[in-house]
């Protein structure tokens, strides 16, 4: 069941791996789905993160991934939506989007 966290995001599950949704009340044409912490960035591996995100951002369409200062990679996919938005066309191929994203770079990381 979705759910709202502490700061009005909503929260959610889909094939056992987490997803926000961040709601942005100032701009509602901005849509961001987000995977948190799909992968811990340590001393050791920080050179491979690095250069595995940088290809996954390099080549995948509408796809961020980043470091967190917590040293967590997140994966983002962000979009300015029209006024009349079809989210139930949009969502499901975002979400496979981002399913397909986190096991590239998985593959890349040789996890």
């Amino acid at each position: 069941m979705p759910q709202y966290d502490e700061r009005g995001n909503i929260e959610f599950k889909y094939q056992m791996r987490n997803f926000l949704f961040f709601v942005n009340d100032n701009d509602e044409q901005f849509f961001q789905l987000t995977m948190p912490s799909i992968f811990e960035v340590t001393d050791d591996n920080r050179m491979a993160a690095l250069e595995a995100m940088n290809q996954i951002n390099d080549t995948t369409k509408v796809i961020k991934l980043t470091v967190t200062k917590s040293d967590y990679v997140w994966e983002s996919t962000e979009i300015m939506l029209d006024s009349t938005p079809e989210l139930d066309d949009i969502f499901p191929r975002l979400l496979n989007i981002l399913l397909n994203t986190q096991q590239a770079f998985y593959e890349l990381m040789e996890v």
